[in-house]
């Protein structure tokens, strides 16, 4: 809990637990959060948590189940996830963590750790609504991904949660064919071109990139 003394802005908790563990119910892993965060703990209710899974991969049949019970845990508890083979590759892990922390005192602005990734520079700054500028830059990040089209994926859908229940529906509905729902998902979303009047088209692409980043049975490209 001795953030200050690294200049970190969150003290960081590290978990670590079987691989099998990812799989437990989201009541278990909430009432953990907030055992950890409670204000008597030494981390304080800012504690930012990382889950290490300590485990060989799983079967691709299990892999679905794994990826989405990982990134339920990320978009509703806030708790970002490790994957590590053994206990060799998990302490490898923790010195790459404290390494990676007192060399960012050292390096200047511009370093590898230090260097802003692109964010939504034209929306205003709302004061009821602060995660939207959030989520945009977040979209934002995805290769092929503006900030246009990342604003009109946002108004279709607000949240993250939002975009992984509509993933989820129209996976279910394509039955075998994920490639196909995932080209078709956001195809034909219009967003205005900058500098232009008119729209443009989405496209297969870019829907598919959207569509497997929160579907992990989708088809590599």
């Amino acid at each position: 809990g001795r953030e200050e003394s690294f200049g970190t802005r969150h003290p960081l908790v590290l978990l670590f637990a079987a691989s099998t563990a990812a799989t437990l119910p989201a009541e278990a892993w909430a009432e953990a959060m907030s055992w950890l965060r409670h204000a008597s703990r030494p981390f304080g209710p800012q504690a930012r948590v990382m889950l290490v899974l300590v485990g060989r991969p799983r079967a691709m049949k299990e892999q679905q189940e794994h990826c989405a019970a990982i990134a339920l845990k990320l978009v509703k508890l806030g708790v970002g996830t490790v994957e590590v083979v053994d206990a060799d590759h998990a302490a490898q892990y923790v010195v790459q963590c404290a390494s990676s922390v007192a060399e960012c005192r050292r390096r200047r602005v511009p370093s590898r750790f230090k260097v802003a990734g692109v964010r939504c520079q034209t929306l205003p700054k709302d004061a009821e609504d602060k995660l939207r500028l959030t989520w945009v830059s977040q979209l934002m990040q995805l290769a092929g991904v503006s900030e246009e089209i990342a604003k009109v994926v946002a108004e279709r859908h607000p949240t993250p949660s939002a975009l992984m229940q509509a993933v989820a529906r129209a996976a279910a509905g394509a039955g075998s064919d994920a490639a196909g729902a995932a080209e078709a998902f956001l195809a034909d979303l219009e967003y205005p071109i900058r500098g232009k009047k008119g729209t443009r088209r989405l496209g297969p692409i870019v829907s598919r990139r959207l569509f497997a980043l929160f579907h992990a049975a989708t088809p590599p490209e």
